[in-house]
């Protein structure tokens, strides 16, 4: 009996060159079927449901995974640790801890960021290429909200705190330290996160266009109509999410 970790439905719906590529990507797995026959049903459970977790999205990957609170640099903002009256954090016993997994508190902020943008920008679960772009966003709120923690504690060297780092240049004659003092890397950070994530709006418009305009052209009116609606509901999505400063606005012709 084979193992395939790839599931393809075939629809009679789709083109033949469509299902013969399929069948080709399946096929190439017939030497790595060999392989999983060997593994024991555990564990290739656990490398099936692993595939599972990866095709399901950034929700299952993108999070860091925590180490224990010795090792993690953002332990302070952990919901985990006690914290008592004089601001000491007590860690308790380490199986309160989901070592080795993801962390628990970015695991459930990034699976909350793609529901509220699937529902705000009324995304389609099923459709590959928006829930790409919705994936995408999701992460760069998760990269976003990382680089404000480093900003909110520090760097390990507890710089950025006022948004600013120190660097050694070098030493002079007599043994003093020459330093300087720049915008700290993190702040760029946020504003390259910032035009990405304007980025992928832009592309999520200019994705339901393009299927809009597809529809009038094979003369499937009421699909048309309904894509302008979703064009619609998303442009009145976008405007109610704060853009960042200097952001642009979306025009769409509709006709």
């Amino acid at each position: 009996m084979k193992h395939s970790l790839i599931d393809v439905e075939k629809d009679e719906s789709k083109q033949l060159r469509q299902v013969q590529f399929f069948e080709t990507i399946t096929s190439a797995t017939d030497e790595y079927s060999v392989y999983l026959e060997r593994l024991d049903s555990k564990k290739l459970a656990r490398v099936k449901r692993s595939v599972s977790a990866i095709k399901s999205g950034v929700h299952a990957s993108a999070p860091l995974i925590c180490l224990g609170p010795e090792k993690c640099p953002f332990v302070k903002r952990c919901p985990i640790p006690d914290i008592s009256d004089s601001g000491e954090l007590s860690f308790g016993e380490l199986s309160q801890y989901p070592i080795g997994r993801e962390c628990i508190m970015e695991k459930f902020f990034v699976e909350q960021k793609i529901i509220d943008y699937l529902q705000h920008l009324d995304v389609d679960p099923n459709n590959p290429v928006e829930m790409s772009i919705v994936n995408e966003l999701a992460l760069i709120d998760l990269y976003k909200n990382r680089s404000l923690m480093v900003l909110s504690q520090g760097d390990k060297r507890g710089d950025g705190r006022d948004f600013m780092m120190t660097d050694v240049t070098g030493f002079n004659e007599n043994g003093d330290r020459a330093e300087i003092t720049k915008l700290h890397p993190v702040v760029e950070m946020i504003d390259k996160l910032e035009k990405r994530r304007e980025k992928w709006l832009d592309k999520l418009m200019q994705t339901r266009k393009t299927k809009a305009e597809f529809m009038l052209k094979m003369g499937d009116s009421n699909n048309n109509s309904r894509v302008l609606e979703e064009i619609s509901r998303l442009r009145e999505a976008l405007y109610s999410i704060e853009a960042p400063e200097g952001a642009k606005e979306i025009l769409l012709d509709e006709e």
